[in-house]
Order: C-alpha cells, then structure tokens, then sequence
C-alpha cells in the first residue's frame, strides 16, 4: 500500500505533496497491505450494486494511516485483515478464518 507521511506524523494513502496539518513537504510511504479495525458498520440500505450485507470498516495500518473499506465479513473491533484495492476501492476480509462470526456474535462452523 502505498501513499505520503509527514514528519508530524500525519499519513495519508493518496499522494500528497504538501500536509494538510503543518504543510512541510510530505515522503512517499509504503506501507503493508494489512490492519486491525478500528471501528466497522453494517449498512442497511445498500448502494446500487452492491449485493448485501456489506459493512464499512475503520482500518488501521501498522504505523501508518487509517482508511475506510468494504467488506462483506462480519468483523469485530481488533480484528486483523488484509486490505486490496479494486477500481480505486479498498476491500479488506479477515487474515484469520477464525475470526469471522455469524451476526449472532458466534464463530462460523
């Protein structure tokens, strides 16, 4: 994964120039293409094309920046996953199939 980090230690996924939190001139960064959540949300009305259920997660990437992602797992906070990007969307899904859980909270058979 790739993006900008600041000395202030502002990071971002897109490239950037300049930071937008103390405007020094912002480093290419690279970052691994895993994270934990943060926080997630399961959607209720589902955007044209999209087959539901589909939640929305707060990822965080280790020593680097936070972003948003879809995925179709069930997740809890604390979770790990692997984040792809397709057609300029990131997707994450558990690293660990024993982490993914029924609605109920319970673990899939």
């Amino acid at each position: 994964m790739r993006g900008s980090k600041c000395r202030c230690s502002f990071s971002t996924i897109s490239s950037r120039r300049v930071c937008p939190r103390c405007g020094r001139v912002m480093e290419e960064a690279e970052w691994p293409d895993e994270g934990s959540v943060l926080s997630f949300t399961r959607l209720q009305a589902m955007p044209e094309g999209l087959k539901e259920p589909h939640d929305l997660a707060l990822v965080g990437i280790d020593k680097g920046p936070k972003l948003v992602c879809w995925t179709t797992a069930t997740l809890k906070e604390a979770d790990r996953v692997a984040i792809t990007e397709v057609n300029g969307k990131f997707l994450c899904e558990p690293v660990d199939l024993d982490l993914r859980l029924n609605e109920d909270g319970s673990k899939l058979d």
